[in-house]
């Protein structure tokens, strides 16, 4: 099932939507449907290009990333585990580890660690198998973590999980009814604390990698930023789709 997911949530974003377009109006064409193939070609252009835009991106996005705001350490005293999810990374000991780092990982590990050092006591917890990588997200994501200071006795790791879903089921057996810090991307959390939740674990939202920063301007440019900005939100609509189809939220 996960990797069914995987494979539905890959086809299902803007641009292999685009292509899939792109690739019918050439075959209209090629079978002498000019009339449908200048409109299935438009509609594709139109659709990457919509897509690619600031301003519309930050409409598409937006909705989920205000949904909590930022974590203050001070209002929750009590807290004792950070869990920060995993995401991606690529094993490569000739790079430096930050450049092995995905930007959602390395933005929530420097975020996770920010938060453990505001008080002491704190445990951080690391989530995220490795899916094609032999080393676990978790593992290198502690590997940084550990890099920034953090004692490896104030690290736990869980490297089995597959998904949100997973995450949330392993921590809940580790933290049981205390209060726990999740962070993950902003855009990510609306969906990550619901499948919390659900598995009864007590959350404290700690957004970050926030990617609206500023107003987008009405003149801007379509670009790979905007895109990237779309494919996000896409991801996560489609998640909180799933989510709820499956009965997980």
């Amino acid at each position: 099932m996960f990797f069914l997911k995987k494979a539905l949530g890959s086809v299902l974003m803007p641009f292999p939507l685009f292509l899939i377009l792109f690739g019918i109006g050439l075959y209209l064409w090629y079978r002498g449907s000019l009339k449908w193939s200048g409109r299935v070609i438009f509609a594709a252009v139109a659709w990457i290009t919509l897509l690619s835009y600031a301003p519309f991106s930050s409409l598409l996005i937006f909705p989920l990333e205000e949904r909590y705001p930022s974590f203050k350490p001070s209002t929750h005293a009590d807290a004792r585990y950070i869990h920060v999810l995993g995401s991606g990374h690529a094993s490569n000991p000739d790079i430096p580890l930050s450049s092995q780092l995905g930007t959602a990982s390395l933005v929530r590990v420097n975020e996770g660690v920010a938060l453990y050092k505001s008080r002491p006591g704190m445990k951080l917890i690391f989530s995220g198998f490795g899916y094609t990588d032999v080393v676990s997200n978790a593992r290198k994501n502690a590997e940084m973590a550990m890099m920034l200071g953090v004692p490896s006795n104030d690290i736990i790791l869980l490297e089995m999980p597959k998904d949100t879903a997973e995450e949330a089921l392993a921590v809940k057996a580790i933290v049981g009814g205390e209060p726990l810090i999740l962070v993950t991307s902003a855009s990510h959390m609306p969906r990550a604390a619901a499948l919390f939740a659900k598995a009864g674990v007590n959350v404290l939202p700690a957004p970050t990698d926030f990617q609206v920063k500023k107003a987008a301007e009405i003149w801007d440019l379509p670009s790979a930023e905007g895109l990237q900005r779309s494919e996000a939100a896409f991801h996560e609509y489609l998640g909180l789709a799933w989510g709820k189809l499956r009965r997980l939220i």
